[in-house]
C-alpha cells in the first residue's frame, strides 16, 4: 500500500497578503513546530523570512511564533514557538501575525520586483529584511549609476501602478515560466503556479507577499551599488520611512 500524504496547509497569505488574524486547527506537533490546517504566517522562501506572531491557545495562552518554515515536500508549514508547545492536534488555535514586520518585508520584497522590472538582466540572488534588502543581477558591465537606479524607483513610487496577482494552470504555467528572471525557478504547485505582476512594469512567478502599490514603498531608497564579481552587480536597498 502507497503511504498516506499528509494534508498540506492551506496559505492564506497567498490570497490576502494583508489579513493579520483567523482560526486554524493543530494537524500535527513536530520537533520543528506546530503543523496547522491552515495559515496566514508566511513561510521563509524566495529571500524572504518566515513571519513571526503569536499563536492563542484555546485557553488563552500566548505562544510567540519565532519562524515559520517549510517542511519537507513543502506542502506542509512548520510554526516554531519561542517556548514549549502545550498543543495537540485537533485543537483550535487563533493566529496573529506580526504585521509590522510583516508589512515591512511585504514593501521590501515588491521593491525588488520593481528593480526587477527596472534592470534588463537576469537576477541571481536576493535577501529581504524589515529594513533592508539587496538583489544581485547577471551583470557584466554597469550600465548606470546607483543615483540614476534611485530615480527611476523614486518615480515608479509616484507613478502608483498597481500590484496584482495571478493563478496560472495548465498550459499557461509553461508559458509564465518563460518570464522567470531568477536563476532558480519557483515550484509549481500540481499544476498551478502564482504570478505576481506590477502594471506595465514586471510580470513574475513569485509565492511571496507583496504591496497593492507602488505608492506604498515610499521611504524605500537605492542606497548603494556594489560590484561582487565580474559578472555579478548588487542593489543595495533601505527602508528610511522610520
Amino acid at each position: 500500500m502507497a503511504p498516506s500524504i499528509p494534508p498540506a496547509t492551506d496559505r492564506l497569505y497567498e490570497t490576502d497578503a494583508y489579513a493579520t488574524e483567523t482560526t486554524a486547527q493543530v494537524l500535527d506537533v513536530t520537533a520543528q513546530g506546530v503543523v496547522l490546517d491552515r495559515t496566514l504566517f508566511y513561510a521563509e522562501s524566495g529571500g524572504q523570512p518566515g513571519d513571526h506572531g503569536v499563536i492563542e491557545a484555546a485557553d488563552g495562552a500566548q505562544l510567540p511564533v519565532s519562524d515559520t518554515q517549510y517542511l519537507p515536500g513543502r506542502i506542509r508549514i512548520a510554526h516554531t514557538l519561542a517556548s514549549g508547545a502545550p498543543l495537540q492536534p485537533g485543537d483550535t488555535v487563533r493566529l496573529a501575525v506580526d504585521w509590522d514586520r510583516r508589512y515591512r518585508h511585504m514593501r521590501m520584497h515588491t521593491c525588488l520586483h520593481v528593480l526587477c522590472g527596472l534592470i534588463d538582466a537576469p537576477v541571481t540572488g536576493c535577501s529581504i529584511h524589515a529594513d533592508r534588502g539587496r538583489i544581485d543581477f547577471d551583470l557584466p558591465e554597469s550600465l548606470f549609476t546607483a543615483d540614476e537606479l534611485e530615480a527611476w524607483l523614486q518615480e515608479e513610487i509616484r507613478r502608483d501602478r498597481p500590484v496584482r496577482h495571478y493563478w496560472r494552470t495548465g498550459a499557461e504555467v509553461a508559458e509564465a515560466l518563460e518570464t522567470v528572471r531568477t536563476v532558480k525557478a519557483p515550484p509549481a504547485t500540481g499544476e498551478r503556479l502564482r504570478v505576481v505582476e506590477i502594471e506595465d512594469l514586471d510580470y513574475q512567478p513569485c509565492g511571496g507577499t507583496h504591496v497593492r502599490s507602488t505608492a506604498e514603498l515610499e521611504g524605500l531608497h537605492v542606497t548603494r551599488m556594489q560590484k561582487k564579481s565580474r559578472h555579478n552587480r548588487r542593489v543595495l536597498i533601505s527602508d528610511h520611512s522610520g
